[in-house]
């Protein structure tokens, strides 16, 4: 699915459709092992997802919860920049978290800062009524429920339960249209049994197809029956900061355009793989021509590939 020809027109042909996103934002501050420079980036699942879709021509909205700092200032001008839209409320702090990264795997430890927020509630239901598809994070669980009840029927909801398994999350799953999950929580799930027995078990408490997102081996999209497992783009990892945020984001761009699930997931494997090849968080999110061109060049290789093994094949013939 990763190399097959796009439909008339291309995958990027503009649609009139809005997302609006749910989460919370913060600063991220990036320290590679080994090296004295910490840099700052803009992060939060939500402000990513929405981010990589605005600059594939989407129309975004965000409402979150920013301080009254610098750091406040940083992510409204980098959400402004973007064409994003927002609906901010307005605590004295902003959420800044810290990351220790592996440089040689890009694997990361994670230092949430203290900083707390009210929770985000009160939504305006005829605001809600005007949007395609609503992204949410596990942060926000008073306005989950609201969403829930005052969204139209049309609109579709993507979710953002994190590693977390919980009450909350497990109902997040249940009513949202897309649950995309990460295989760590689906380990959980499963008591810590073998992938399909977890599949199988997620499916009996939910009811639902779900997306699992498992880094480097790919995802999963399971119905309840078989498993439909869709590789990973092979890449050497700088930082997989963001990874799964930017995965929520183009799978979003592909049910908007009305793509099967397989082919949704495909293009997110793709652009979460490029995510992955650069230092950062919404720092290191690829342009809509960066996307292109990777597609191109992977498309490019595998006809190489092709071609060399059926030189080989002739040799030996």
């Amino acid at each position: 699915n990763q190399t097959t020809p796009p439909e008339q027109g291309g995958f990027f042909m503009e649609i009139n459709m809005k997302v609006l996103g749910i989460g919370e934002s913060v600063i991220d501050k990036a320290q590679i092992l080994g090296q004295d420079q910490t840099t700052q980036h803009v992060g939060g699942p939500v402000p990513i997802a929405l981010m990589l879709l605005a600059r594939l021509g989407i129309d975004c909205m965000l409402i979150t919860t920013l301080g009254q700092d610098a750091q406040a200032e940083l992510i409204e001008k980098t959400l402004k920049a973007e064409q994003i839209s927002l609906r901010i409320h307005r605590q004295k702090r902003t959420k800044t978290n810290t990351y220790l990264i592996n440089p040689t795997t890009g694997a990361r430890q994670k230092i949430r800062g203290a900083t707390k927020h009210a929770a985000i509630q009160n939504l305006d239901a005829q605001l809600l009524a005007t949007f395609d598809l609503i992204i949410i994070d596990r942060h926000e669980q008073k306005a989950f429920y609201e969403v829930i009840k005052k969204k139209s029927k049309h609109t579709k909801i993507i979710i953002d339960p994190s590693t977390e398994v919980s009450s909350f999350t497990l109902d997040m799953i249940k009513y949202a249209d897309y649950p995309i999950i990460p295989i760590e929580a689906l380990r959980k799930i499963g008591n810590g049994k073998d992938i399909y027995s977890s599949l199988q078990r997620l499916h009996a408490i939910t009811q639902k197809t779900a997306i699992i997102t498992a880094g480097e081996l790919g995802s999963i999209i399971h119905d309840g029956v078989l498993p439909d497992i869709i590789p990973a783009i092979r890449v050497q990892a700088i930082d997989v900061q963001g990874a799964g945020d930017v995965y929520r984001g183009a799978f979003a761009y592909g049910i908007l355009k009305n793509w099967s699930l397989t082919k949704s997931a495909a293009f997110a494997n793709l652009v979460a793989g490029l995510q992955c090849k650069k230092l950062g968080n919404a720092s290191a999110l690829p342009t809509k021509e960066e996307i292109k061109q990777y597609q191109q060049q992977l498309v490019q290789n595998k006809l190489a590939e092709m071609e060399t093994h059926l030189g080989k094949e002739i040799e030996q013939y």
